[in-house]
């Protein structure tokens, strides 16, 4: 039986958010004056309304925020700042100082940026945004000692110290894989991006169905950057019964053209039906015509499809694309299609394939009451990574409270709630949260499965976050056992050693965010 960790922190932000829209907590009167903060001088932003005697009365705390506030990701930049004083505002800690700083949108700028905060006193990082950047401010907040929590997902740059707030696509692909295991479905299909995306998608719908006892029995990938998607669908789809047609119709017609071989003695090709090969045989006319007779007269019988769902981690145009896609192979509506948040604002219910389908997707109902506000206070919705900033700073408030930015503390089992619902950052520097299962019906979602509002376990992680190329790995796909056949001790055995061969070391050397946005 599962042991509930109960939580020793404030679940803040939730309570927060709908305290302020009942009227307990002030909201802002006007739009943030940014000219206040002078970012360039690194100048304190403090809440307002407080006074000296009651800052100086407890130890202040000063957290450095790493934002591109100049440059080509300005806007950016700026809508994290103005969630990130939201949240300063609603807190209302004693203790927490802001200091914000602008990386220019640069790597160069970013490892600037760090080590003047930390010179300044800054006892954590919040930020940067791109994994560039993450990667150039760790020997300064290595050397300091001084955690980050950034907004970047790069697996390779997180751990010793540096946490990334954000939603992780391996999570979700291993939650709405454990899901459809729970509900039946064990053969499982993969087609995702030809990148490292590819990896990371694989790896977790590996882990996903190794522990419920399932398997993965077919896979494909794209090239993300052409249009071309039907060779990658076809190449996991049994053959089309217009393809077996066209097949036997010219089949046919070779035999056909063939008997004036066999009419000189010569012998014709045919196939040989147990082993599948094309064998010469010696043939009289009339057995040749009865080859062909019987060959015209016999019934088509497609292959079965050889997987009861199929993962679909992929957003917008594409995956409708790839929903029009299916319908042409006449996928059955018992395959059930899964995928992740990318389907969330990419209306799948548009393509009639994908209705039924399932995806993971945080909570929205915080989000929904954040962007409301932030629209409220800007006059413009908010991107949807925004809300990372809030909880970030929320996060970065509730521990300053306790006087520890501590490793320890960052990485409390027992999470934290905020905007997007639960989560906790993972000592290897990856999060997880408390994620919802939504089936997608004609005219909108519907909840199959609610997020967590506890954590009921131990973090569990693998030392290996991604490893390059594992997509191509022999160990990724399993060939499904036709119908009372066996293994025999010698497969097992070898499926064994196959399995104790899989590559151990995490590669570093393939940089993730040249590959897709969630790598940022």
């Amino acid at each position: 039986m599962h042991k509930i960790i109960r939580p020793f922190f404030v679940f803040f932000t939730v309570i927060l958010l709908l305290s302020s829209c009942a009227g307990k907590i002030p909201l802002f009167s006007k739009r943030v004056d940014g000219s206040a903060f002078h970012i360039k001088d690194a100048n304190i932003a403090e809440k307002g309304g407080k006074t000296e005697e009651a800052i100086a009365s407890a130890e202040m705390v000063r957290v450095g925020v790493l934002l591109p506030l100049t440059g080509n990701f300005e806007k950016l930049g700026e809508a994290l700042r103005n969630a990130a004083m939201m949240s300063l505002f609603d807190v209302g800690s004693q203790r927490l100082i802001l200091q914000f700083y602008d990386t220019e949108g640069t790597a160069e700028g970013a490892r600037k940026a760090s080590e003047l905060a930390i010179n300044q006193g800054a006892e954590l990082i919040i930020g940067p945004v791109y994994a560039k950047a993450v990667r150039a401010v760790r020997p300064a907040t290595h050397s300091a000692d001084v955690g980050v929590i950034t907004f970047s997902s790069d697996p390779v740059n997180l751990g010793d110290g540096v946490y990334t707030i954000s939603t992780l696509t391996s999570q979700q692909v291993e939650h709405i894989v454990r899901f459809a295991c729970e509900k039946g479905y064990k053969r499982f299909a993969v087609l995702s991006q030809d990148n490292a995306v590819g990896d990371i998608v694989s790896m977790a719908a590996k882990a996903a169905v190794d522990a419920c006892g399932g398997m993965i029995t077919k896979a494909a990938f794209y090239d993300p950057k052409t249009d071309d998607l039907q060779s990658a669908v076809a190449s996991i789809m049994p053959r089309l019964m217009e393809d077996l047609e066209t097949e036997r119709d010219d089949e046919v017609k070779r035999l056909e053209k063939a008997k004036e071989q066999v009419a000189l003695g010569k012998p014709v090709l045919i196939k040989n039906e147990e082993t599948g090969e094309m064998e010469e045989k010696e043939m009289s006319l009339e057995q040749l015509q009865a080859t062909i007779d019987v060959m015209k007269e016999q019934e088509l019988v497609r292959d079965p499809f050889e997987f009861d769902a199929i993962l679909v981690p992929e957003e917008g145009s594409r995956l409708r694309s790839l929903g029009a896609l299916f319908s042409y192979y006449d996928v059955p509506s018992e395959i059930r299609i899964l995928g992740t948040s990318q389907w969330a604002d990419s209306k799948p219910a548009r393509e009639p394939a994908l209705i039924g389908g399932w995806f993971s997707h945080l909570p929205s109902e915080g989000f929904a009451v954040f962007a409301g506000r932030y629209k409220d206070i800007y006059g413009e919705k908010p991107p949807r990574i925004a809300s990372q900033a809030y909880d970030a700073v929320a996060l970065a408030a509730i521990l300053a409270e306790t006087g520890s930015f501590s490793f320890n503390n960052l990485t409390a089992a027992s999470g934290f709630k905020g905007v997007d619902g639960l989560f906790r950052l993972l000592p290897n520097g990856l999060s997880e949260r408390g994620l919802q299962v939504l089936g997608v019906e004609k005219k909108g979602t519907v909840t199959l499965s609610p997020a967590a509002e506890v954590f009921e376990t131990a973090p569990m992680f693998s030392p290996d976050v991604y490893i390059k190329d594992f997509r191509h790995s022999p160990d990724l796909i399993t060939m499904p056992v036709a119908e009372g056949e066996e293994q025999t001790e010698n497969q097992e055995q070898a499926n064994e050693e196959q399995a104790e061969e899989q590559p151990k070391e995490q590669k570093k050397e393939d940089s993730l965010e040249n590959y897709h946005p969630l790598f940022q």
